[in-house]
């Protein structure tokens, strides 16, 4: 071999995840890929002929492929780093002492914005405007749910919105009102754009100093790679940084379906880009969420707050134009990824891309449903049958655990998150975080999907039949990602020819206790050979 060694790493403990050499002791990585990989006196043979230029000593770490975070709102993500965090408050009226807090510091009139809440941790009743009122009387508020599915808001908020109790309805959503007809301040789904579009958006210097600031803190949980769902104004904020060179984080960029019209003018298929920057598939909202009581349901919520007993859900596209827009993107070359939560909303997003796939031959595409929390069994049975990617996100099984019990009842809970169920049959998954829903650490989605507990609690876990093995559950966060994104040639695995992108972990989780994992210290994470964190 004549190649130029750029790095050496050895006194590893390397997972490789590759059939051909499931163990390593050392790597040998030159021009950002790995050129080989095997004992300390295999790699130092090798280096004795081409004198590589660094070496880098893990001192015995664990060292396995690069972990890769399937869905993620990282422009978001990182906005919201600055407004107020209400995620995990389980009292209401701590949410509102911080709202108060906020409007004593920020000038009269101007925003406040908060993400996170979620009224299952205080009980079954949605909050209301007057709520608010009484805290913030002087400024609008828009807080957004912990699920992203609804928006409570107070009496300013809807003013400036020009929301009244004679505002019609929105298709796929819903404006919550009381017993005389009057706006309650919450917002269901599609309803939300009502407000949303009188909230001064940010720049796009803002959104790329936001995420700029935010690339330190995902490459420290051991990120080397997020699939993220864009706006405009956040895809040109990732541009932007590449540009300058200063985007370390591998990003598979999925636009949602107000995209379609523009890239078929522009021509761009999906793939479009670079190793560091590229378009993946379109994003379609179909239905809501479990925990706003939203999700597209064949049989109705248990226990609804509303205290309606025939709340299904609701479908925030029409079917036929889901069906029509699905058709559009698939035709000008990229996948779809479409939004599912609810059992009726998984069979309508299977219905339509198993369509797609006999009549646009979009086989040769990667499409995807995501989350994929609850499905009949025989839908479940589809993913395999059909290559259909079923992306995950962990966590949710471990933060839903009570909410699903609660509203599905045990019967339809016990068919809900089903990891192993869908690896047993064949299907592709990836996994990733729903950041900011849930946090980007990966290391608490593989405690979520090995344990299916939350961190510290002592109960059994949530349908333990379902639990996977750490070597799994990584998986679904290395090569499940890279095959979602359409990239499993180059990254997923450990191997020659394969991008150098590479988080080392300070304990062996194969063998640690499980409830260590979470805790687990990162490291190094290294993306094209290069340290992007470095903790040794």
């Amino acid at each position: 071999m004549s190649q130029k060694i750029d790095l050496i790493i050895h006194n590893a403990n390397i997972y490789t995840f590759d059939s051909g050499q499931p163990r390593a002791e050392a790597l040998a990585i030159a021009d950002g890929r790995i050129i080989a990989a095997g004992s300390v006196s295999d790699i130092r043979d090798l280096d004795g002929a081409n004198a590589a230029r660094d070496t880098l000593d893990l001192k015995g770490a664990t060292l396995i492929p690069g972990l890769n975070d399937s869905h993620t709102h990282f422009a978001w993500w990182s906005l919201i780093m600055q407004e107020l965090k209400l995620a995990g408050i389980n009292k209401l009226n701590k949410v509102l002492d911080l709202v108060a807090e906020s409007a004593e510091v920020t000038p009269v009139g101007a925003w406040l914005q908060g993400q996170g809440w979620d009224k299952n941790l205080w009980g079954d009743e949605f909050p209301n405007r007057m709520m608010l009122d009484r805290v913030a009387p002087r400024h609008p508020v828009a807080l957004m749910s912990k699920d992203a599915h609804l928006l409570w808001v107070n009496s300013l908020a809807l003013q400036l919105a020009g929301l009244t109790r004679d505002t019609p309805e929105v298709e796929g959503g819903e404006i919550t009102r009381d017993a005389q007809g009057e706006p309650t301040g919450i917002l269901k789904e599609n309803a939300m754009s009502l407000v949303h579009r009188v909230i001064p958006e940010p720049t796009i210097e803002q959104v790329e100093a936001a995420i700029e600031m935010a690339l330190p803190e995902a490459h420290r949980t051991g990120l080397t790679a997020v699939h993220s769902i864009e706006d405009a104004i956040g895809f040109a904020a990732f541009q932007n940084l590449r540009a300058q060179g200063k985007l370390s984080l591998r990003t598979a960029v999925l636009l949602g379906n107000w995209a379609i019209p523009h890239l078929q003018a522009l021509g761009l298929r999906q793939g479009f880009g670079d190793e560091m920057l590229w378009l993946a598939q379109i994003k379609f909202f179909l239905d809501g969420t479990l925990g706003s009581q939203t999700a597209a349901m064949f049989e109705p919520f248990d226990n609804s707050p509303d205290h309606r007993h025939d709340n299904c859900g609701m479908f925030r596209m029409d079917p036929e134009d889901f069906e029509r827009q699905a058709r559009q993107a698939i035709r000008s070359g990229f996948g779809i990824a479409v939004h599912v939560i609810g059992d009726h909303a998984a069979r309508l997003g299977l219905d339509v891309i198993e369509k797609m796939q006999r009549e646009e031959d979009s086989g040769r595409l990667r499409n995807r449903l995501e989350h994929v929390q609850i499905v009949t069994p025989q839908d479940l049975l589809r993913f395999a049958a059909s290559r259909i990617i079923a992306s995950c996100q962990p966590t949710h099984a471990t933060t839903d655990r009570d909410v699903a019990e609660r509203y599905w009842g045990y019967e339809r809970a016990a068919r809900s998150y089903q990891y192993r169920a869908l690896l047993y049959s064949g299907a592709p998954v990836a996994f990733g975080s729903d950041v900011p829903v849930e946090s980007i650490d990966p290391r608490k989605g593989i405690f979520a999907a090995v344990s299916r507990r939350r961190e510290g609690e002592n109960r059994p876990a949530f349908f333990a039949q379902e639990c996977l093995t750490v070597g799994e559950a990584i998986r679904g966060f290395t090569y499940g990602a890279a095959y979602a994104a359409g990239d499993e040639r180059r990254r997923g695995r450990i191997a020659p020819g394969m991008l150098a992108d590479l988080t080392a972990l300070a304990q062996d989780i194969f063998v640690t206790p499980e409830d260590e994992i979470p805790q687990t210290p990162v490291v190094v994470t290294l993306v094209g050979g290069s340290p992007v964190y470095l903790s040794l």
